[in-house]
């Protein structure tokens, strides 16, 4: 019951805003038609939008076509009645076949601009808009209203240029625009200026870090032994049995890092062995980036990871 109870509540709220809504519109409409017969085109067309906002329809999307088709924004026009013709023939509304025939009746005198470019241009980096708007398809005929229209591009020279391209009722154009030329990859599947492939550049950066690893082991190796001899001689009188504490602290270090330091270069030789590979088989066809980590794993020693990107 209580459910019941709920229920009905939120219907009414739900009628009442409705009610609302519905009055509101009314209310715009009646202030569109005033400002239409006034001929303030700008003020009647944003009205009836919001009068379609509110209460969308076919009547509502009618009412922004014509106001849009009397102040001459025919592009626009022929949108609404298209949209009032797409949602009448959705739902079967008798008045589907009427509004087609104002589609094809405005359409005719709906000016068309089409923009176009040089073979091997790159339209992205051309950045092209028209009357302030990214043009996101180039070559494709494009509705517009009759008038003065600006276009804007990034020129061959990299200037941003603009163009007027002005257009009669019923007119249409075809407009080649001088835009930057499209950057050819480089040879090699999408490597480095120099021409080198993926796999290569992999090979060359598993080379370099193996070799970084082995000049670490050595220093590791080095240090390792120097600490050693020094341990040996100062704690030890220069035999391993009879170190005193400290001594076997200095000696167990020196051992560990001995042990370090081969993990080390043990690492370093397979990455240089893997970089040699990696670079003599690279083939001439690109394949996906690898991306190479080398990071100490816990308790000491080398931790090599591939991965693709």
């Amino acid at each position: 019951m209580r459910w019941l109870l709920a229920t009905a509540a939120v219907l009414v709220v739900a009628a009442g805003a409705a009610r609302a809504e519905s009055k509101e519109a009314d209310a715009l409409f009646e202030k569109g038609k005033k400002q239409l017969a006034a001929k303030k085109y700008a003020d009647a067309c944003a009205t009836f939008e919001k009068v379609d906002q509110l209460d969308p329809g076919i009547g509502a999307k009618l009412n922004v076509a014509r106001c849009y088709e009397e102040w001459g924004k025919l592009a626009q026009a022929w949108r609404w009645y298209t949209d009032a013709e797409t949602m009448a023939a959705a739902s079967s509304d008798k008045r589907s076949e009427k509004i087609r025939e104002l589609v094809d009746a405005i359409d005719a005198d709906v000016p068309r601009i089409t923009i176009k470019v040089a073979e091997g241009a790159d339209g992205a980096a051309g950045k092209v808009t028209l009357d302030g708007v990214p043009v996101k398809e180039l070559g494709v005929e494009q509705r517009v209203d009759p008038g003065p229209h600006t276009l804007e591009f990034t020129s061959s020279t990299g200037e941003r240029k603009k163009r007027e391209v002005p257009l009669e009722r019923g007119g249409s154009a075809e407009v080649t625009l001088d835009l930057p030329k499209k950057v050819a990859k480089p040879p090699g599947g999408g490597g480095g200026g120099d021409g080198t492939g993926p796999r290569k550049q992999i090979g060359l950066v598993a080379g370099g870090a193996g070799i970084v690893a082995l000049g670490f082991a050595t220093y590791l190796g080095l240090d390792a032994r120097g600490n050693y001899n020094e341990a040996l001689a100062d704690r030890c009188a220069g035999d391993p049995a009879r170190c005193d504490t400290a001594g076997l602290r200095w000696t167990t270090n020196a051992r560990a890092q001995a042990n370090h330091a081969t993990i080390f270069a043990i690492a370093g030789a397979a990455l240089v062995g893997t970089g040699v590979y990696l670079y003599v088989t690279a083939p001439k066809k690109s394949e996906p980036f690898v991306k190479l980590s080398l990071a100490p794993a816990d308790g000491g020693g080398l931790v090599v990871g591939f991965g693709r990107f």
